[in-house]
């Protein structure tokens, strides 16, 4: 009996011992509890968006010529272009996860040619006839690029930067129109440059800026294109006694467009 009073004695001051030292545990700190998963999330969303990161685009714009292309002074079949549209295609494609890539476009472009200006400047030139338009047509450009792309991301903003060349189909319009409007009706006088299709090379430079939400992003962006494609038409001139004479058009016909669009772009990484 004494033996087990003196064990129950023992076992009690050991254990007062060790609670006592455990207070004064100088070990290194336990973990802390884990972020909270709104905040894990914001972090991981942030990575994302300092990531560079392609995209494939489509924009509508409204397309402004420029240059030789806007002119409206002269007779020859050249210019006269009047503000359009347009619509771009076009494609981003980073390098190995880098801020560079290979850019692809394709633009479509619209732009009336200006025929009462046109036929204004004829009547200036000539007195004695009394012009009016006929028929005035539709400048149809088509560009086919490929070049390179820069990218800068900055949080859910991206900055892009592009150069490209390749090929531009352009339909150029007809432009038909006369002088001294008769009473059997129709013109004494009527002149006819005749549609076409021609092509050239094309250049393009153009900066966007995208908005990311989630993968898909606003685009907004400005573009400047050009060609210099060779005309390949004819003029059909027909005098009051009925005759008809035929007369090439050649020469080149200078094609630039600054464009400002807005449209949807897919990030691509």
């Amino acid at each position: 009996m004494k033996t087990i009073k003196s064990f129950l004695i023992l076992s009690i001051l050991g254990g007062s011992f060790l609670t006592a030292d455990a207070q004064y545990y100088y070990g290194p700190p336990p973990p802390g509890p884990p972020p909270p998963r709104h905040r894990e999330k914001q972090e991981k969303s942030d990575d994302e968006d300092s990531q560079p990161s392609g995209y494939f685009g489509i924009t509508i714009g409204l397309a402004q010529p420029v240059g030789s292309f806007a002119n409206t002074v002269g007779s020859g079949y050249s210019g006269y272009a009047m503000p359009g549209d347009n619509i771009d295609v076009s494609l981003g494609i980073p390098i190995n996860y880098s801020n560079m890539g290979i850019a692809l476009m394709y633009g479509s472009y619209a732009n009336a040619f200006d025929a009462n200006s046109y036929v204004a400047n004829m009547q200036l030139n000539d007195q004695t006839k009394n012009y009016a338009p006929i028929t005035g047509g539709i400048y149809n450009e088509g560009f086919l690029m490929a070049g390179l792309f820069v990218t800068y991301p900055v949080h859910r903003f991206s900055f892009d930067f592009k150069l490209l060349g390749g090929f531009a189909f352009c339909n150029l319009p007809e432009v038909d129109y006369g002088a001294d409007y008769n009473t059997a009706g129709y013109y004494n006088y009527e002149w006819d440059n005749a549609a076409s299709r021609t092509t050239g090379f094309a250049y393009g430079l153009g900066a966007d800026m995208r908005y990311r939400f989630r993968r898909a992003s606003l685009m907004i962006g400005v573009d400047y294109v050009g060609a210099d494609p060779v005309i390949n038409s004819e003029q059909t001139y027909t005098d009051p006694n009925g005759n008809i004479t035929y007369t090439r058009l050649g020469g080149s016909i200078p094609i630039s467009v600054i464009s400002a669009n807005i449209g949807v772009a897919y990030d691509i990484r």
